[in-house]
């Protein structure tokens, strides 16, 4: 593993790509916190409104994931990661300015949210095909893991700072620090050059936009394995998504230590992710997939540790072992699915990947804040933590 890890860093693009993750995620790691203690900070807002803010980012994100995928095949992927990056970054610097000029509403942020939602839709598909083209396969995993630590400790770094900034200045500031990092990611990513054919997905034909749906539909239905996961974690997001986004702070503000205490469990949960990722380099299971869904239903028992509420150090240290857990499983996911998947259908095929994976989170998303008024936050809690066990444990069999 070592030899791989000199190897990778001799690759600039490697290098450019591993240094834009990590200032990106630093900024990635400020807003879950800043976002939510902005909104529920605002005159008349609660739960509910959390929940639609939240909501509004992760429609568009189910939406357009497909197209997203056409695009990135078709444009470039490095082209589009950093022009979303870019775009995005002042997207989110205007939710900033109307938090710290007292402009903000919950109906502005929600378009804000919406508008946002559309690029990291372009974005991911982009993302999760572009490390094959700048490292040669024998090295993916090697890769995945570095690119993984490096987004990991960008985040552990951002949710220390943006709970700072958030108790000492302001969610705005904070906000406005997490566009400037997607600003500079974005510039960095437009450097790595890719080779043309490279860039079209060497696509010697011109395929229609619904032709090529249907070919990354067939790619991605025509493995089982990837299909079942999907379902699984369908469920397991839903939970997490509505846990992380709104369930988590409203519990914190109300039966904990507010954003001080955010801040804290998410450092933990990052700091769990670095450790995810040094696993993932030292191991090459014989099944991958086993290995990274075993650890699944720790996640369920940290929303059921939330619930509760158990004490702060109890719920960082099941954030901690989740994050493990989580990271393992995505620098697993992510070699089998680089591996395994024809290159220049790839960014379709993860667009078919992350859509399933989100379909239900925009409920979760929805749900969690009236459910959380109607019978309870730590009710509503014990049921998403209830779901994500079971689901998790299910895939397994």
């Amino acid at each position: 593993m070592l030899k791989d890890l000199k190897t990778l860093w001799t690759i600039k693009r490697f290098r450019i790509l591993i240094v834009a993750r990590t200032l990106s995620n630093i900024g990635n790691g400020m807003s879950p916190i800043a976002m939510a203690f902005g909104v529920l900070s605002l005159p008349g807002s609660n739960a509910s409104s959390l929940s639609w803010v939240t909501a509004s980012h992760m429609v568009p994100i189910v939406l357009f994931l497909l197209l997203g995928g056409v695009v990135a095949d078709r444009m470039g992927r490095a082209r589009v990661v950093g022009v979303t990056d870019i775009i995005g970054s002042f997207v989110v610097a205007t939710s900033g300015i109307l938090f710290l000029t007292d402009h903000a509403t919950v109906p502005l942020l929600c378009v804000n949210a919406f508008v946002f939602g559309i690029l990291n839709a372009l974005w991911w598909p982009a993302f999760a095909g572009l490390l094959p083209e700048v490292v040669p396969s024998e090295h993916l995993q090697a890769a995945n893991s570095l690119v993984g630590l490096g987004a990991n400790i960008g985040f552990t770094l951002g949710a220390t700072m943006g709970a700072g900034i958030v108790s000492t200045a302001g969610p705005g500031w904070a906000i406005i620090g997490d566009g400037a990092t997607f600003l500079v990611a974005g510039i960095l990513v437009l450097q790595l050059q890719l080779p043309t054919k490279m860039q079209t997905g060497a696509i010697d034909k011109h395929p229609t936009m619904i032709s090529q749906l249907r070919q990354g539909w067939s790619e991605f239905y025509s493995r089982k394995w990837i299909v079942v996961i999907v379902i699984c974690f369908a469920f397991i997001n839903m939970c997490f998504e509505g846990f992380l986004g709104v369930l988590a702070p409203v519990q914190m503000k109300e039966a904990l230590g507010g954003a001080r205490d955010m801040g804290l469990m998410l450092f933990a949960f990052g700091a769990g992710s670095v450790c995810g990722v040094l696993v993932s380099l030292r191991i090459k299971p014989k099944h991958p997939l086993i290995v990274a869904m075993g650890g699944m239903p720790v996640v369920g028992v940290w929303m059921l540790g939330a619930a509760v509420p158990l004490p702060i150090f109890s719920l960082m240290i099941l954030a901690f072992i989740s994050g493990i857990a989580l990271d393992l499983f995505f620098v697993m996911w992510m070699t089998m699915f680089q591996t395994h998947v024809p290159e220049e259908a790839l960014s379709r095929v993860s667009a078919y990947d992350a859509m399933g994976t989100n379909l239900f989170a925009p409920f979760g998303l929805f749900l969690a804040g009236p459910m959380a008024q109607w019978i309870g936050t730590s009710t509503t809690l014990y049921i998403a933590g209830t779901i994500a066990v079971v689901m998790a444990v299910g895939s397994l069999f």
